[in-house]
């Protein structure tokens, strides 16, 4: 990523966790000038890709960390997250058929409605994974 970031955090890869980050976030978003209602879904999408990697990437070990860099550049939105679980294929990680229906599951769904794309790749020749996830803000958004 290019650009001086809004923020830049690491995190345990824990659910407890999860309430810092949301704050940091929104004192992030609220610097921009972002809607209540677009941050509230921004801050969601991104939550749900770090319950994503607890869950999934490293199946609540103990002991993971999730790093957390967020950009604003030429109007967009550049949120990145890093972790040192082993790598995920991500052929794997699609939205679900919202036709099935099942309780959860829906994290992926989000960050696809609320991003205009997004990107997950596992890093060569070491662990961890970096999700990629961008969002155009509208005239008025920015500073």
């Amino acid at each position: 990523m290019s650009g001086r970031p809004l923020l830049r955090m690491t995190l345990p890869a824990r659910a407890e966790a999860m309430a810092e980050m949301r704050r940091a976030l929104a004192q992030a978003l609220e610097r921009l000038h972002i809607p209540a209602r677009e941050q509230e879904r921004l801050i969601l999408a991104v939550h749900e890709a770090c319950t994503n990697v607890i869950r999934h990437a490293y199946r609540e070990c103990v002991g993971g960390s999730i790093g957390l860099c967020v950009e604003h550049v030429r109007g967009q939105l550049r949120i990145r997250l890093r972790d040192r679980a082993p790598p995920v294929d991500p052929r794997c990680v699609r939205p679900r058929d919202l036709g099935e229906c099942r309780p959860g599951g829906l994290g992926v769904n989000i960050i696809d409605e609320t991003m205009d794309r997004w990107r997950l790749r596992p890093l060569k020749h070491r662990a961890g994974n970096v999700l990629c996830m961008r969002r155009r803000l509208r005239k008025e958004s920015g500073p």
